[in-house]
């Protein structure tokens, strides 16, 4: 049972922000199976909470084995990553998508302000959305107070990002097109 199988069919940015949490809350939970089990199952039934656990456990275990206990993530996600950063690439250089260059206009200051806080653009511009998108996830979760102009651009950001995933979704479906 994966858990985030949905997203990755109906929306493959949701699924990339859903498995950065998932792998930071395995950080929190110091990769201990029964934490996971306490602090994320507990209320599920018998059959699902068995199921899910195997999944995070399996999650745990690729985590371990590519190193990414303390920073990073999982090569399955990056991939996707990358593939995005691609139709991205193709979409404002070679598709011309007038509704994606308005989004990304519209997205562009919220980017450039991720990679500024990065020291440059060593990642791309999606890895930067959706890492600008994550930030507020969790400043949300913590409860903290978000400007307005923060919302804004996170919506700016979201949309593109909303966008982008609906060209991936018409491309996986494409004949001949093997993207994971």
């Amino acid at each position: 049972m994966d858990p985030l199988a949905r997203r990755k069919q109906e929306n493959i940015a949701s699924y990339v922000l859903g498995m950065w949490q998932v792998e930071d809350l395995m950080r929190a939970l110091r990769f201990d199976i029964e934490r996971v089990r306490q602090q994320l199952i507990a209320d599920a039934d018998t059959g699902s909470s068995t199921d899910l656990l195997g999944w995070y456990a399996g999650v745990m275990a690729r985590m371990r084995e590519q190193g990414i206990e303390r920073v990073g993530h999982l090569s399955e996600v990056e991939e996707v990553v990358n593939e995005l950063e691609y139709l991205h690439k193709a979409l404002v250089e070679v598709l011309n998508d007038p509704d994606y260059d308005a989004l990304l206009a519209k997205a562009d200051e919220g980017i450039k302000t991720v990679q500024q806080h990065a020291g440059g653009d060593p990642e791309g511009p999606i890895t930067s959305a959706l890492t600008a998108v994550y930030g507020v996830m969790m400043l949300r979760s913590q409860g903290k107070t978000i400007s307005a102009e923060t919302l804004a651009s996170d919506k700016a950001l979201r949309d593109l990002l909303d966008h982008l995933s609906k060209h991936y979704r018409q491309m996986r479906r494409l004949p001949g097109v093997s993207m994971n």
